[in-house]
């Protein structure tokens, strides 16, 4: 893999971005993940993913299974396997859930109605100067899932709750990879291609978006304070 001017570009336009944490904590988010974790398969047992989610939200909030029912019905909330990715469309209000056909997606739908709830509900659950914590009501809202799918369902339990360690240890090492060449840019004024690992780049490439280091951090914060109004609230 060859870095190319873009790439320079990139982390030059990314320093400038302000973060949302101290590096000491990106510090503590370092050692909590310097763990090895792996990828699992997830299982294909669930019949129906959808109507289970529909069901979990019956049960956990009435009000909160209405609105989904209705914004289905009404295709405001817009549920397949041909789109792109799972999204909430700020301009049209509408939310499209992409499903991949196994059992995960009972956790991608009740994740992804849960920005739904978040973002139809006046005022937001989670207030838009704290969109950094955008993520924390869907975390939470799946580990209230996972306590309504109890023992039967277990190992699929498992298998989110390491994927979700696996998928977060990348964006982990991303983040470290970027706070370096940033650091490295700010401190000397300049990057030139010699200066990054491909394979480091290689794995920052993957996440293709602005305020790159902000986006990802979201992630792994929502896990752990979604676990906190578990354990405590």
């Amino acid at each position: 893999m060859k870095i190319t001017q873009e790439d320079l570009k990139k982390i030059k336009a990314e320093s400038s971005y302000k973060k949302i944490v101290k590096l000491k904590i990106f510090d503590i988010f370092f050692e909590m993940f310097n763990k090895k974790y792996i990828k699992v398969e997830y299982s294909s047992v669930i019949n129906n993913t959808l109507d289970m989610a529909l069901e979990f939200y019956k049960h956990y909030n009435i009000q909160y299974y209405k609105k989904i029912i209705k914004a289905i019905q009404n295709n405001h909330i817009i549920i397949g396997k041909n789109l792109d990715k799972s999204y909430v469309d700020t301009n049209n209000g509408k939310t499209y859930i992409l499903l991949t056909g196994n059992d995960s997606d009972i956790f991608i739908l009740v994740h992804e109605f849960a920005h739904f709830i978040d973002r139809t509900s006046n005022p937001h659950i989670i207030p838009d100067e704290y969109w950094f914590l955008s993520e924390v009501f869907s975390f939470y809202i799946e580990k209230k899932l996972e306590k309504w799918l109890g023992s039967e369902y277990k190992e699929l339990i498992s298998a989110r709750k390491e994927n979700r360690l696996y998928f977060e240890s990348k964006m982990i090492k991303a983040i470290k990879y970027q706070l370096k060449y940033e650091k490295m840019y700010l401190e000397r004024g300049t990057l030139s291609k010699e200066d990054i690992n491909p394979k480091e780049m290689q794995l920052i490439r993957q996440y293709d978006c602005p305020n790159l280091i902000n986006y990802l951090i979201m992630y792994p914060i929502a896990n752990v304070i979604s676990d906190y109004l578990i354990n405590f609230y």
